[in-house]
């Protein structure tokens, strides 16, 4: 299984805070800062071949693993035995963003855009499905202690081009009372710690651009699952990620 590498960005100058305190005798090590998850691979000779299959493949282009790693942050996806993606989260680029010319369009490329959150040159899709085409949660936090602790910040969401072109579906594009849904649901010692919901879609009014959910309510978690939801049972359910942020803290005494 071949490992993928994502650049994990640090927010603002005073993001890290490294401190050495003392405590009647003991020693303690605290490392606080916040992480930004980008989703853009860097091109480093250990992961040229992934790189070279996100950029220089043919439309639809994505690359996906069981698990992608960015520092402590876990995200997974379930492949089947030829390694094809069946749900989770994997990463595309938008290439295959412009629906003209008759080109069809894809689950997998942005809506009305080409590119990431901040104009990256990839994003992260996660698509839903039945149970046990999924992994067990779509998102974990190696937390190394009781002491430390990760509680997420932010995510930026999008619509695919095939939402809302509402692509092989019978009853074509949405119509009024359709609707499509995420939620994040965060977890802390597999006990629900909260949950936000987002409406994607909403009859005929839908995402236009990326847009900034607050999961600062979730509070401190271990592990953060996505569900999508939809009215129509014919919708393959599929959405765009991008620069999730956590505040993630390690204290070692």
């Amino acid at each position: 299984m071949m490992k993928k590498m994502i650049r994990c960005a640090l927010l603002g100058a005073a993001a890290i805070l490294m401190a050495a305190c003392f405590s009647k005798g003991d020693f303690k090590n605290e490392y606080e800062t916040h992480l930004l998850v980008m989703f853009e691979p860097d091109y480093d000779y250990q992961w040229e071949d992934f790189v070279d299959k996100l950029f220089d493949g043919g439309n639809d282009t994505i690359a996906c693993s069981p698990s992608i790693f960015i520092g402590p942050i876990y995200h997974f996806a379930k492949l089947d035995d030829a390694d094809n993606y069946l749900g989770g989260i994997c990463l595309a680029r938008g290439k295959d963003a412009d629906a003209s010319a008759g080109r069809k369009p894809s689950r997998f490329a942005v809506f009305d855009a080409n590119v990431g959150n901040q104009k990256s040159r990839a994003y992260a899709v996660f698509h839903d499905t039945t149970a046990a085409l999924m992994p067990e949660h779509t998102i974990q936090i190696l937390i190394p202690n009781a002491s430390s602790s990760c509680a997420p910040e932010h995510a930026f969401v999008h619509n695919v081009q095939a939402a809302v072109h509402g692509t092989g579906l019978a009853e074509g594009p949405f119509q009024a009372g359709d609707y499509l849904k995420l939620t994040f649901t965060g977890l802390l010692d597999k006990k629900v710690s909260g949950s936000k919901e987002v409406t994607l879609i909403d009859g005929t009014s839908y995402l236009k651009e990326w847009t900034k959910v607050d999961l600062a309510d979730l509070g401190k978690i271990d592990a953060l699952d996505l569900h999508l939801s939809s009215s129509r049972a014919d919708f393959p359910l599929y959405c765009c990620l991008d620069d999730m942020g956590y505040h993630y803290h390690e204290i070692y005494e």
